[in-house]
């Protein structure tokens, strides 16, 4: 049916409550199999990225506007500032990784507003980046070929509020313009 979109978020217009937690988590691939016959049902390559790979990420378009194909400085940012609660979607980190769980352990609310940086950090470069420490240090490729496929993400509780977000890899064609919308009541 028209149009066909080769990526989409699912749902991309979702209405919640404030009392509403939403899981947001997405699978990539590092070697799907694009060729004819399509074996996965999508002929060809056509792509952003490495050959065969699947790559997402979310970000806050630039003025909360869905129109907008740029994202949001952190200072212009709104969907991860206006954080209500979020944790991580893996209850039980792997062994040695204290990341998520020193995340659960908050005692004021800076604690809570330097979290809410390191998710939108997490959500923009598929959990490569942890925190602004980090940012400093690694580079995140423009395609996000070195990021992970894959993403469990968090549970999360939005404040009131339309929140427009986009994938930076996939929204540079007529038929690929993945993007969503989350609007709190």
């Amino acid at each position: 049916p028209f149009p066909s979109v080769e990526y989409d978020m699912q749902p991309n217009h979702l209405e919640i409550d404030e009392e509403t937690l939403v899981h947001i988590q997405w699978a990539g691939s590092n070697t799907h199999n694009n060729g004819n016959p399509a074996g996965d049902g999508q002929a060809g390559d056509a792509g952003e990225g490495t050959g065969g790979t699947d790559r997402h990420n979310i970000v806050e378009l630039k003025r909360r506007h869905f129109g907008e194909s740029f994202p949001n400085t952190w200072e212009e940012n709104t969907m991860f500032q206006n954080l209500l609660d979020i944790v991580h979607a893996v209850p039980h980190p792997e062994e040695g990784n204290t990341k998520q769980r020193d995340d659960n352990v908050l005692t004021n609310q800076d604690q809570f507003d330097e979290l809410k940086v390191r998710w939108a950090l997490r959500f923009a470069t598929a959990g490569y980046i942890d925190s602004p420490a980090e940012a400093t240090t690694k580079t995140v490729n423009p395609t996000l070929n070195n990021v992970p496929p894959s993403f469990a993400g968090a549970v999360a509780r939005f404040s009131r509020g339309e929140y427009n977000y986009m994938c930076t890899r996939n929204h540079n064609f007529s038929n690929r313009d993945q993007k969503g919308v989350l609007i709190v009541d």
